[in-house]
């Protein structure tokens, strides 16, 4: 196929790399909306990437300042590993148009005005069921390092642990978290409040079936270390106030609009460029 934008042609390699690049993600996406990968659909998600990609470079060659040798230096330091693929000729050119394309479309950003309170506020009242905050845990948790040799002997030491402070025969605030617990230093015995979808399903089921004041079996989350935990509070689900998300809503408005003044900015070169797709 051959492929040309104002006048630039993009080579069949370019569009093969771009269809193995996107594959994962454009596959997971149909099939999580219920259809089958397509590789003609695939292959036109690619082609039509490359197209944008190609109109916003052009623009920006042609509408933004060329950047310093030093800050071309600087961003390819900053990014090696972004332009290590090039070849070595190639690698300051694309650090210049890099530059030149983040500012144009910078500026189209910069253009777009935040929402006001009130416009946040509707937005917040159309949308309530989006704004509230899952069930959740309060925990404390005893936790141990380990690796393959250790891992089997501290097991079975949390177990016993566990045994000790329901018989109460270790007191769990004033030895067991300040004694056993290698992150005491640190977190005090506290863990971050868990809610519902967190955890994996096998680990929340088990200690969302715990109640205040009980103790967990012996979680392993496969990081290298092991957690015994203590629910000291649940957290029921519940509404959040406008006040809670006030600046969260009106930032987020304010991002998705001015992702929409870039996608229509770019849809007008778009629609203004010679585009050849020829078989």
């Amino acid at each position: 196929m051959k492929l040309i934008v104002n006048g630039t042609e993009i080579p069949e390699e370019a569009v093969t790399r771009e269809v193995e690049r996107l594959r994962h993600g454009y596959e997971e996406y149909v099939r999580a909306n219920g259809g089958e990968p397509d590789e003609a659909q695939l292959r036109d998600w690619a082609v039509e990437g490359l197209v944008e990609n190609e109109v916003v470079r052009q623009e920006a060659r042609a509408t933004q300042p060329i950047p310093s040798e030093a800050r071309i230096r600087q961003e390819l330091t900053q990014y090696a590993d972004a332009y290590s693929s090039y070849p070595e000729t190639e690698r300051i050119p694309r650090a210049r148009e890099g530059l030149q394309v983040r500012r144009y479309l910078k500026e189209i950003r910069k253009g777009v005005t935040a929402p006001d309170e009130a416009a946040a506020k509707a937005y917040f009242d159309a949308h309530a069921e989006l704004f509230t905050v899952s069930e959740g845990l309060r925990l404390e948790h005893v936790c141990r390092f380990v690796d393959l040799v250790s891992r089997p002997s501290i097991f079975m030491s949390l177990l016993q642990l566990k045994s000790d402070v329901e018989a109460g025969r270790v007191d769990w605030r004033d030895e067991a978290l300040p004694l056993y617990s290698e992150t005491y230093a640190r977190d005090g015995g506290a863990f971050a409040v868990v809610t519902r979808g967190e955890l994996p399903e096998a680990i929340e089921r088990d200690l969302f079936a715990l109640q205040p004041g009980q103790w967990s079996e012996v979680v392993d989350f496969g990081e290298g270390m092991l957690h015994l935990f203590k629910v000291t509070e649940r957290l029921p689900s519940r509404a959040l106030s406008f006040e809670e998300v006030r600046e969260t809503v009106i930032r987020s408005l304010h991002q998705a609009a001015a992702e929409e003044a870039a996608y229509a900015r770019i849809d007008e070169l778009k629609t203004k460029a010679a585009i050849v797709r020829e078989a």
